[in-house]
């Protein structure tokens, strides 16, 4: 502990030399322009060169303060940011830079692979401006402090007063981080933002923030009737055999497309607050169509290819409900008020209260036949007592006490869920305790399975149907790596407002678990 407070007092002194240094001006305002300054530099034991990236001309000029990047692996967009970083903290009159990864081992990694190369391959520009610390993970080059963190560690985010982040690998870090380092610029005049990253699925993470910005795509020029084409809108379409050759094709006249004559185009030009870049392997040098076009036909895994090769967020179907796969599920009887039961309930706390009351069905699983969304904890018990409830399952966190005191009143008919990882199979009920407990991707993997089976009956469609199907399709699974011991598993991620949901997810746990001798005409 002490030696992480030496360590923080440390490069508090040396953040007020350096702003003293700004203050003072000895910063140098009479300097190379970036996309020019870049020319200069060897990367990768190579000079560096615009030539066959020459999609990366202009995101190279573009000094827009907040820029999003959703792209393919290999694209040169992590090279573009380690410069950006090198060039700024040079010349860009920052205090700080933040360039955040997903974990720790990302940072170890990426600072012995590709910024320590990058300095000893560019002594005399980038080599001579680093100046030695004595903390982990942090570089000072010229006047500006560059840390490295990892996202999932807390303190590491804190106490850090940066101009410029760079998220890296975005959708791999938790997402209650960004707001988190986002802060670090509360008191810059600059506030620069770079957000760079694999997609994963669709409205999360990178692809959730590019679709916040203008949107631009490289779109290529034929040279032989000057149509532009969008590789990425018009795959697979856009890749034809000719002569036993796979092209890029032109959208109009179907000639061959050339990735070096393009331009980048943006799809919602009158979003000006947040710039936005799409790259994928289609306009790569680098990549043969024929290879993208095969893995294409014969994969088996169609979410790392349209993440990795094309640059698109991705998820299959059996991994994220459709809207209208809810909704199809809606019967004839609308939204009752009242029922004598038996009958099973599951709630979902936030800023309101979203329950879900359901019962046994003669041919499926269950019919549910009330959503509501209410404010106050005693209108459950009107609920509890109106619908005949035996049973119901109800989020514990974060109003414990509230959710306490109701389990109270309805003693051995309401428990308290907990989401366990560690437990695997069955739900563990405590009578005691009025607690249940489950593995979270379990039993949203049964309730999910009784949606895309079609083994339940939702009301007839109406307003608060249609926000149901809403919470339901802002649920998707994904895979996960943990940063410690790098085991893979699958688990639900949020999209977007996921109240109903977890409701249903409650109210399955309390239908499914309910003995069979108390409903014999369903056993």
């Amino acid at each position: 502990m002490r030696s992480y407070v030496d360590s923080t007092i440390k490069e508090q002194l040396d953040q007020l030399c350096v702003s003293l240094d700004h203050r003072f001006g000895l910063i140098e305002n009479d300097v190379e322009p970036f996309p020019e300054w870049v020319k200069n530099i060897t990367l990768d034991g190579k000079p560096f060169t615009y030539d066959r990236h020459e999609y990366l001309i202009e995101p190279y000029k573009d000094s827009h303060s907040h820029q999003v990047e959703e792209k393919a692996a290999q694209m040169g967009l992590t090279s573009k940011a380690m410069l950006k970083v090198a060039y700024g903290a040079r010349y860009g009159g920052y205090r700080g830079i933040l360039y955040l990864f997903p974990s720790k081992s990302d940072v170890t990694d990426f600072s012995k692979g590709r910024i320590n190369p990058l300095i000893d391959e560019n002594p005399d520009t980038i080599g001579k401006w680093l100046k030695d610390t004595d903390a982990a993970n942090i570089k000072r080059i010229w006047n500006a402090f560059l840390y490295l963190r990892g996202m999932k560690s807390r303190v590491g985010l804190k106490s850090i007063p940066v101009d410029l982040i760079v998220f890296d690998e975005l959708d791999e870090a938790p997402q209650n981080a960004i707001d988190m380092a986002t802060e670090r610029m509360a008191h810059s005049e600059f506030k620069e933002i770079l957000k760079l990253s694999n997609p994963t699925l669709p409205d999360y993470g990178i692809d959730k923030a590019f679709q916040e910005t203008d949107q631009c795509y490289w779109l290529l020029k034929c040279e032989k009737c000057g149509e532009h084409t969008c590789l990425e809108d018009k795959f697979p379409d856009c890749l034809i055999t000719v002569k036993d050759r796979v092209i890029r094709s032109c959208q109009k006249c179907h000639s061959e497309l050339n990735p070096s004559i393009g331009q980048w185009v943006a799809k919602r030009p009158s979003i000006t607050d947040k710039r936005g870049y799409h790259y994928s392997q289609l306009f790569s040098h680098f990549v043969d169509p024929a290879d993208i076009l095969h893995q294409f036909r014969t994969t088996n895994n169609l979410t790392d290819f349209y993440n990795l090769k094309v640059g698109v967020a991705y998820v299959e179907a059996e991994n994220r409900l459709s809207i209208q796969e809810v909704l199809n599920l809606c019967g004839n009887e609308g939204i009752v008020s009242e029922d004598p039961g038996p009958c099973f309930m599951g709630v979902d706390q936030g800023k309101d209260l979203h329950a879900v009351i359901g019962k046994k069905h003669s041919q499926k699983a269950g019919q549910m036949i009330h959503l509501g969304i209410y404010k106050d904890w005693e209108e459950l018990d009107r609920l509890m007592k109106n619908f005949g409830v035996t049973r119901c399952v109800v989020d514990a966190l974060p109003e414990t006490r509230n959710a306490r005191a109701f389990a109270e009143r309805f003693k051995g008919k309401v428990f308290l869920n907990y989401y366990n990882e560690h437990q695997k199979g069955h739900y563990a009920w405590n009578e005691k305790e009025l607690i249940v407990s489950c593995n979270r991707t379990e039993s949203l993997d049964a309730s999910h399975k009784e949606i895309m089976d079609r083994e339940i009956v939702l009301p007839k469609k109406c307003e608060i149907v249609q926000e149901f199907a809403n919470h339901l399709h802002n649920v998707a699974k994904k895979l996960d790596e943990d940063e410690e011991t790098g085991s893979k598993r699958y688990i639900y991620v949020k999209l977007g407002s996921d109240h109903f949901r977890h409701a249903l997810n409650y109210e399955a746990m309390a239908r499914q678990s309910s003995p069979a001798l108390l409903f014999p005409e369903f056993a």
